[in-house]
């Protein structure tokens, strides 16, 4: 496996898999994602905007990700971070449905605690499987943060210090 940035040949993977991924929410009962968002129109921003990238096996894309280095509803948090340093914020993730259960997700967080000392990233309260995901893979709780929809998320921090 590998991750490089996205370019525009990625984009009907990408959207495959968050159209699978907002299936499974909603087989949940998860309303995240349930809106439109994120839709083609995101993620040819965040191309546009260099911070798309897609994890790979045998060049075929199998997650995908947006990496971002300041989130403005970051900045209020019911709780409190672990430090107030710079740091990368992780979004959208979503990992294809028959490589699920696979580590991809740990292999994409393993491959940012190489390059950043701070990882931020956010879930809504009810997605158990990514709250799962971020315990497994050393995250910590840090409270509440409001979207600017005004929706609550659950706040993660991960660490090298």
């Amino acid at each position: 496996m590998n991750i490089t940035k996205a370019n525009s040949h990625d984009l009907d993977s990408i959207m495959s898999i968050v159209n699978d991924a907002k299936a499974y929410l909603k087989s949940q009962n998860i309303n995240q994602w349930q809106d439109g968002y994120p839709n083609l129109n995101s993620f040819k921003e965040d191309l546009k905007n260099d911070r798309l990238y897609v994890l790979k096996d045998d060049d075929e894309v199998i997650g995908q990700f947006v990496l971002v280095t300041d989130e403005p509803t970051y900045k209020v948090i019911d709780g409190k971070w672990l430090n107030d340093e710079d740091y990368v914020a992780v979004h959208r993730i979503a990992i294809r449905n028959d490589k699920k259960g696979q580590n991809c997700a740990g292999f994409i967080f393993d491959h940012l605690k190489k390059q950043y000392s701070n990882i931020r990233i956010d879930t809504h309260i009810e997605n158990m499987s990514m709250r799962n995901c971020l315990s497994k893979n050393n995250f910590t709780y840090c409270g509440v943060i409001i979207l600017a929809d005004g929706n609550p998320r659950n706040a993660y921090h991960w660490t090298k210090n």
